[in-house]
């Protein structure tokens, strides 16, 4: 069994043994992946089937983005959905712009899906402070580290990769993995088996509710909310123990 530590944040002490970790939004920069990808998609799809302008405005409010501003929803489905809840939502828009439910799937798929999944593009990886230090010093004071996204397993591997910092996580859980998904809370019910601890040593780490209400369904030790991602701070206030810049201000107790 994992033993506990001290974790120092925000002036308060956590015995804790386990930290588990949102991708987008938390380790890296949420902004700069998902609003361009999406954007991205769509046009793809504007331009295959000819739609009109309205097609934009109808499917980024239906996802939960502004793409004037940039700005997504932090309890929308752009921030939060698992990959097959995107896809049907994206596909229904489709479908009322008069194109036939199949066809819709096929076309979400070819053009939205696929840019969305994609390899991550250098220039999308920006770390969300100095975080492979960060991470370091975590794992050097013998916390367990690991992933729960709601990104497919490919692009969070490779983004990881890229990033050089899998090697400080032992269990990383995907959107398209076999099983529960966030928010699902079976998903750190299933970390806290594999890793050998108990919910009550778990601290989560993410940057929506979503990410921190699955933490207090599940019992977790505590809650703390990651600003500058997709939740703004009048959003996490309610459901976060902690609020802070980046997971630099999670540091081991010595």
């Amino acid at each position: 069994m994992p033993r506990s530590s001290r974790l120092k944040i925000k002036e308060s002490l956590i015995d804790a043994s386990c930290v588990v970790f949102d991708k987008d939004g938390t380790l890296i920069d949420f902004h700069k992946i998902w609003g361009p990808r999406l954007i991205r998609g769509a046009d793809k799809l504007v331009q295959e089937l000819s739609l009109s302008n309205e097609f934009y405005d109808h499917l980024y409010r239906a996802l939960g983005f502004d793409d004037k501003t940039g700005v997504t929803d932090g309890q929308g489905p752009l921030a939060t959905a698992p990959l097959d809840q995107f896809a049907t939502i994206v596909a229904n828009v489709v479908f009322q712009h008069g194109i036939s439910w199949d066809s819709a799937c096929e076309l979400t798929d070819d053009f939205m899906v696929s840019e969305m999944t994609a390899g991550p593009r250098p220039e999308e990886l920006i770390p969300r402070g100095n975080i492979k230090q960060s991470l370091s010093r975590l794992y050097d004071a013998g916390l367990t580290l690991t992933v729960a996204t709601t990104d497919n397993r490919l692009a969070t591997q490779s983004a990881l990769d890229a990033l050089r910092i899998d090697h400080f996580f032992s269990d990383i859980r995907c959107g398209d993995d076999v099983g529960p998904v966030k928010p699902d809370v079976a998903v750190l019910e299933s970390i806290a088996t594999s890793q050998r601890c108990r919910i009550d040593q778990i601290v989560m780490v993410g940057d929506t509710v979503s990410d921190l209400m699955m933490a207090k369904n599940a019992g977790a030790k505590c809650c703390v909310g990651i600003l500058g991602g997709a939740g703004s701070a009048d959003q996490l206030l309610g459901f976060a123990d902690f609020l802070i810049e980046d997971i630099g201000e999670i540091q081991p107790d010595f």
